[in-house]
């Protein structure tokens, strides 16, 4: 009797472990992102050679310092996706993004995100805040940040703006969705490349 109900046990025990085995096997992959510059070469105005810019830090609201992509949803929910993450943090490729945009906007190679600023000494800096970066899967993507150009080398902001982006989406989906953010970050890029020909002597 003793022999059967152990028979019985090592059995069962087998089958929740295939049974946890095969629900292991059909959960499907996580996918990592990262954004990318869209920004090409056109014509436009070039810093001249003493200027070199440090873009960031860059500051994002702490919902958003996670490695799930952060989908909004109806109201004020919103979901952190399992499957969909970050491949680095996404402050980071913010910065590294807009850096890529207006250097080539602005025709130099002395653009780099703070990440990277030791590479040569800054004369300037973009700080940038953003205040939202909406995520919606059918819809729209909503970028809104606040942002300034500093003179490292003189007392006070060069110069101080808001920019509110939406760029919407072509059909619903998490390629779409990054291809919107890259779009609303290119645009950013021409906002704040403009402002810095104006300023920056």
């Amino acid at each position: 009797m003793e022999k059967s109900r152990t028979i019985r046990i090592a059995y069962l025990t087998v089958c929740v472990c295939m049974l946890m085995l095969t629900a292991c096997g059909r959960t499907p992959p996580a996918k990592f992102y990262t954004l990318q510059a869209v920004e090409k070469d056109s014509p436009g105005q070039s810093l001249s050679s003493g200027v070199a810019l440090v873009v960031g830090p860059v500051a994002i609201p702490g919902a958003l310092d996670r490695t799930e992509i952060v989908i909004h949803e109806a109201g004020n929910a919103v979901n952190f996706s399992e499957f969909h993450r970050w491949a680095g943090p996404l402050d980071h490729n913010i910065a590294s993004v807009i850096a890529q945009n207006m250097a080539t906007l602005l025709k130099t190679d002395r653009i780099t995100p703070y990440t990277r600023e030791n590479i040569f000494q800054p004369s300037h800096r973009v700080v940038i805040s953003i205040n939202r970066y909406e995520s919606r899967l059918s819809g729209a993507f909503l970028l809104d940040a606040t942002w300034s150009i500093k003179d490292l080398e003189g007392p006070k902001e060069l110069a101080v703006q808001n920019s509110k982006i939406k760029e919407p989406l072509t059909s619903a989906g998490y390629e779409e969705l990054m291809a919107a953010q890259n779009k609303a970050l290119a645009a950013l890029s021409k906002k704040i490349a403009a402002e810095i020909v104006k300023v920056v002597p």
